[in-house]
């Protein structure tokens, strides 16, 4: 799994630059993972995964045996590799002869990712948030004598350290000129873009106007939604993944300016519907401030 460099916030010894003190309580994870979690077994069909995280509103599903060990993760980024965005959709050529429908019931098991970056509910927040920024992933399951009985994710730490006070602006913390689309490119060459650049989200613009951003789970709500499922069924996959963007885009994307205070702009994140915005700068946008980047202005010193 390639990692994005993580602009300035290791120390030299590869390790988050933030102290742990004014995190740690007892038992603090009991308090912050989301319980009971939505986990799926190693046989459970793709399909089954999918209907998952659209009725619950999630983004990733821990993998466990009959007996609750967790043993994987599939995230909605796998779902979009699976999509035809990259090497899992192999699987749907190679192994179902391009019958897309007929993949869907695979398990889940064949586009799970293995080497789960996990926590164990005895730590204390600060060793998973060192860990989460370290290994550059958005959720870490929860385990208590190797069972699983939780996951927290970016949205969890946010809201847990949005009482702390951010001094910072926006362009401190930004991601500077984010890769951006047009909303007329095809399902298919979006979620390349996206496995191929480990991204959630595309802004999608038409010469300088903003016309919104598409996510991964807008692809995968298209996929397990609607006339696209039912063209599936009849395997006609090919045209479902030309289908332009603009039909499955996110509309009105928030764009702020970037000298803007951090704590007035976490609000506007938390309630954007998909985990960003966009910077805007003399009518240009400059960068994208994501949960992800929101979480180190929160955790560093």
């Amino acid at each position: 799994m390639s990692r994005r460099v993580i602009r300035g916030f290791l120390r030299s010894d590869g390790t988050p630059n933030f102290s742990n003190n004014v995190y740690e309580k007892p038992r603090e994870l009991d308090f912050i993972i989301q319980k009971p979690v939505h986990s799926a077994t190693a046989n459970t069909p793709i399909i089954k995964a999918i209907d998952l995280m659209l009725t619950k509103g999630i983004r990733r599903i821990p993998i466990t045996t009959t007996k609750n060990g967790l043993i994987g993760i599939v995230t909605a980024t796998d779902m979009v590799n699976f999509f035809g965005g990259g090497e899992n959709y192999n699987i749907v050529k190679l192994r179902y002869g391009g019958r897309f429908f007929s993949a869907l019931y695979a398990p889940v098991e064949t586009i799970m990712s293995r080497e789960v970056v996990s926590a164990d509910v005895k730590e204390s927040f600060s060793e998973v948030l060192e860990r989460m920024i370290r290994e550059n992933v958005g959720s870490v399951p929860v385990v208590d004598d190797g069972s699983l009985v939780g996951i927290i994710t970016e949205y969890d730490v946010v809201k847990y350290l949005s009482g702390r006070t951010m001094t910072g602006t926006v362009e401190e913390y930004m991601s500077p000129n984010p890769v951006m689309a047009s909303p007329e490119i095809s399902i298919k060459s979006a979620a390349r873009l996206m496995v191929s650049n480990g991204f959630r989200r595309i802004p999608l613009v038409d010469g300088s106007e903003v016309k919104g951003i598409v996510t991964t789970m807008d692809i995968v709500r298209f996929f397990g939604e609607g006339k696209a499922f039912r063209k599936i069924m009849i395997d006609e996959m090919d045209q479902v993944i030309s289908t332009p963007v603009r039909e499955i885009m996110s509309r009105g994307a928030v764009t702020v300016d970037p000298k803007a205070q951090l704590g007035d702009v976490a609000p506007l994140i938390r309630t954007s519907g998909v985990g960003a915005v966009l910077v805007e700068d003399r009518g240009a946008i400059v960068g994208i401030l994501t949960e992800r980047d929101l979480l180190m202005a929160l955790a560093v010193d």
